[in-house]
């Protein structure tokens, strides 16, 4: 569940003192763009990541120069989610003039999704950015363009990575790696990542255990196992993850029957985005019968993803968990789908979604 990011979103996207219709129109959405209140263009931004980009492109274009780092922030990543490349002269030409490192990490993820290989010539000096974050995106931009021609720069960003004592960056590149579908440069990877010590860092083994899945790293799979224990749960998800995407759905499927929530919500979440048919059941199951909150709510964003009819009713519910983790995550599932927003209003959410 990426519960504390949605906290983090939610909380810096509310707009301040006033209610505000979204509509579910995009040209109503565009028009907000221009509200005098950041956070309603915040908003916006977010809700027009969906949008036909024909609708809504231009408008997140002259958007990308709003004085606000927050709105450029969410227009950048409305962009990425477009992925479209009509994008990549002004995210270039803002990569240029951002200063703020929050708001350069979106733009280099944003160019990443809408470039092809020409795109990583301005991407290539952020590689050695002073800010950790912008480097990671950079790193990561990269393995998304596709271009095979910076092998070498992303090697050299591996085997030498200043302040990165948390091997954020490496570990970054390797997943670069993955996405670039470079099989030979993942394992190699993982033995000089392994080899300097990268697994003593809870972020950098989840990585390598993603990778492991991802690239189908078999010889590694006991790694993957013997993290079902950890008492990270961080870990146990990628573990789960990795054993899933190395084609051991029956054994992951299995642990959702485990005396461990975190190892029954790590298994549900991996069967899910391996797009294994019985996510879905078993989510309506758990949702109804988990003794854990945490588990309940995972199957319940699981229902979400997959569109069932009953998703909506679970998620009002949980805007009454104590947990504000939970609520607030339910919430902005609620605006995401709907464009409005009542709060953490229970009875007007019920009210709203009858007469839908």
């Amino acid at each position: 569940m990426a519960g504390a990011h949605a906290l983090i979103l939610l909380l810096v996207a509310q707009p301040a003192g006033e209610e505000v219709d979204f509509g579910t129109s995009v040209a109503g959405r565009v028009k907000l763009l221009r509200h005098a209140n950041a956070g309603v263009r915040r908003r916006a931004a977010e809700l027009l990541a969906h949008a036909p980009p024909d609708e809504a492109i231009a408008a997140l274009l002259v958007a990308l120069e709003d004085p606000n780092a927050g709105v450029r922030t969410a227009v950048a990543r409305a962009l990425e989610m477009m992925a479209d490349e009509r994008a990549v002269p002004l995210l270039a030409a803002q990569l240029g003039q951002e200063r703020r490192p929050d708001v350069l990490v979106a733009l280099l993820l944003a160019t990443g999704r809408c470039g092809k290989p020409y795109v990583a010539r301005h991407v290539l000096p952020f590689l050695d950015h002073p800010s950790r974050d912008v480097r990671i995106a950079a790193v990561t931009a990269l393995g998304t363009i596709g271009d095979a021609g910076q092998r070498e720069a992303l090697w050299a960003a591996l085997r030498y990575a200043p302040e990165d004592p948390q091997f954020s960056v490496r570990s970054a590149v390797l997943g670069a790696f993955v996405s670039l579908g470079w099989k030979e440069d993942v394992r190699k990877a993982l033995e000089e990542l392994d080899a300097a010590g990268a697994r003593r860092h809870w972020e950098a083994r989840g990585r390598m255990l993603l990778a492991i899945g991802a690239a189908g790293i078999a010889e590694r799979i006991d790694w993957a196992r013997a993290d079902l224990a950890s008492e990270d749960p961080r870990l146990v998800a990628a573990a789960a993850d990795a054993l899933a995407r190395l084609g051991e759905r029956d054994e992951v499927f299995a642990l959702l029957g485990h005396a461990s929530p975190t190892v029954r919500r790590a298994a549900l979440v991996a069967l899910d985005e391996c797009g294994d048919s019985r996510a879905l059941p078993k989510a309506l199951a758990l949702a109804r019968e988990d003794p854990d909150v945490n588990v309940r709510f995972e199957a319940v964003l699981v229902l979400d993803h997959r569109g069932h009819p009953d998703a909506d009713i679970y998620l009002v519910d949980a805007l009454k968990a104590r947990d504000p983790i939970l609520w607030i995550t339910a919430l902005a599932a609620l605006e995401r789908k709907h464009g409005r927003s009542f709060g953490r209003d229970p009875e007007a959410w019920a009210e709203f979604l009858k007469k839908k």
